[in-house]
């Protein structure tokens, strides 16, 4: 029968957690289950004699520390501590628990006891799950500095407190078979792999891929102490803990479970791994690489498998731990997936994402799909970056090498610099004959080409008959090429020397009239889709060309791309 000094401490625990809904600043966030759902555990203290000075104020305050423990616990969760202050004080010189129990454990009923001896440190710390003989949970290995009266803290002395409670309602956690293996040794993950794509974790990092959709473990006990240094907030004040502080939702499944001797879980021989497309299409054929990774440092790993996915996006591969994967060397594992002209990727999954799929979502299956993009645009140029209008088409004359740039080093194209009579030469006779073509060597023809680096080309360009000269025997290799001159290049190389469009319009663009010397191939380089002009209905034929234009004239012209 509860004694009449128990009930006074679940009356205590109700008024203190109404109290503190009253208070303006505080939202608890609790859902409480019903009264006759409640799972109740009466909840021991044994104490280090130098913790407790005095008893009479143990037994004043150890009933808040309860009290802000079931208010945690009621956010989510249908557990609760009983406490009776006047008998569930017992002083201890030694550990009170065995360490030992024969399974099974009982899910219910069954009593917790806190066990802390005194330390010197400067802040409390410490504590892990213990067992008894009894069946009784143990939150063993506490070190206080001291006992506090919850409801009069100095600032300086908030984060012993919380740590005090905050350590009681992490082994409470692991108690009832919540966070084995621990979420905080995920906090920090490196990639050990040596192959990219690099993908490390830290919980530290608002985006990080593994934790981000995570936002409920960011306050729950079990992953770290927010009155201390952690990834979340650092809170000062006991009221802001008490209404932030919250298990996830894969915590408080595994509290509300009678889980203590085990937990269902997915099925760990067959992880599916889906990927797909930007538009959701499977992809046939991607290569699957998955490791076993170490969760504490220095995050050692190992191949686990290497696959390739079905006609419709899938395979699958086995945990691959012959035991319970709730621990340092078994919970975590990282995958990379590779095609060819898409991205690579690469995540990390632990076992308690499989819990999260099983015990919080209800699915048997865990799935990880990888939605691969294309590879993004990159520029072989320095000076020509892939937003510029010209970009592809001077990378399509790059790959069909026709030019090898301006500058090698570092790789250059100069796009806004406009074209030579003797570039020209070269550019065209690649885009006629390919470019492996080297024009075979041969006296000038022109009385200005001799020396000319170019030369070669020229006469390359004047046997096919696709320039006579700039006239008075000369080629003009220096002059730069407008755009009506290359009109008439570009058709000649496209058709033959022996080419002739057909008479001009004068209504195509309205800065080239019929009767002007080159409107008649300017309209055919128009009609062939070769040009649009230079805008606003104009096409410019006395500007210079520069190698950008030129790039999107010859890759037209000789469908480059």
């Amino acid at each position: 029968m509860t004694s009449k000094f128990t009930y006074k401490i679940i009356n205590f625990a109700l008024a203190f957690a109404l109290c503190l809904a009253a208070l303006p600043t505080l939202n608890v966030h609790a859902a409480p289950a019903a009264q006759s759902t409640l799972k109740e555990h009466h909840l021991k203290f044994y104490l280090d004699p130098a913790l407790v000075p005095d008893l009479a104020f143990a037994r004043t305050v150890l009933p808040k520390y309860v009290a802000d423990m079931n208010l945690i616990l009621a956010k989510n969760t249908d557990r609760r501590l009983v406490f009776d202050p006047a008998t569930d004080i017992i002083l201890a010189t030694s550990e009170p628990h065995s360490n030992s129990a024969v399974p099974p454990m009982p899910v219910s009923g069954f009593e917790i006891w806190a066990y802390a001896v005194r330390t010197t440190n400067v802040l409390s710390y410490g504590g892990y799950a213990g067992i008894d003989d009894s069946g009784a949970g143990v939150l063993a290995g506490l070190k206080w500095t001291r006992l506090y009266d919850p409801e009069t803290l100095k600032p300086s002395e908030v984060p012993d407190y919380w740590t005090q409670v905050n350590n009681m309602l992490h082994e409470i956690g692991h108690v009832f078979g919540a966070a084995l293996g621990e979420y905080y040794n995920l906090i920090t993950v490196h990639d050990t792999t040596g192959l990219e794509p690099k993908l490390d974790v830290s919980a530290y990092n608002p985006s990080d891929p593994y934790w981000s959709d995570k936002p409920d473990f960011m306050t729950d006990p079990m992953l770290w102490n927010l009155s201390r240094d952690n990834g979340y907030a650092v809170f000062t004040d006991r009221a802001s803990l008490l209404n932030t502080v919250r298990y996830s939702a894969l915590t408080a499944a595994l509290l509300n479970g009678d889980y203590r001797n085990s937990a269902p879980t997915v099925d760990l021989n067959n992880i599916q791994v889906r990927v797909v497309d930007a538009q959701g299409q499977p992809i046939e054929g991607a290569q699957v690489k998955a490791w076993t990774v170490m969760s504490t440092s220095p995050n050692q790993t190992s191949i686990l498998a290497d696959l390739s996915t079905d006609v419709n996006g899938y395979t699958a591969f086995a945990w691959g731990t012959a035991g319970n994967p709730h621990n340092a060397y078994d919970s975590l594992r990282l995958v990379k997936v590779y095609k060819d002209g898409l991205m690579a990727q690469a995540r990390f999954v632990s076992i308690f994402d499989a819990d999260i799929v099983r015990l919080v979502n209800g699915i048997d299956t865990l799935t990880l799909t990888f939605q691969m993009q294309p590879v993004p645009p990159t520029s072989s140029f320095g000076d020509v970056s892939t937003d510029y209008f010209a970009w592809s088409y001077i990378e399509s004359l790059y790959s069909a090498r026709v030019t090898g740039g301006c500058s090698t080093a570092p790789l250059l194209y100069c796009p806004n610099q406009p074209v030579s009579r003797d570039q020209m030469a070269v550019f065209l006779e690649r885009g006629m004959h390919g470019a492996d073509f080297v024009p075979p060597a041969a006296s000038s023809s022109f009385g200005d080409t001799s020396g000319n680096w170019a030369a070669a080309w020229i006469e390359a360009l004047a046997a096919d008959g696709i320039t006579g000269g700039c006239g008075n025997g000369n080629y003009c290799p220096d002059v730069y090429v407008t755009r009506a001159q290359m009109a008439v290049f570009l058709l000649r190389a496209m058709h033959g020397a022996d080419y002739t469009p057909a008479p001009a319009t004068g209504a195509i663009f309205a800065d080239v009239p019929a009767d002007y010397w080159s409107a008649a191939w300017i309209e055919q380089l128009a009609a062939e889709g070769i040009t649009g002009g230079c805008g606003n209905g104009n096409y410019c034929p006395d500007a210079l060309v520069t190698r950008a234009q030129m790039s999107v004239f010859l890759v037209k012209t000789f469908a480059l791309q």
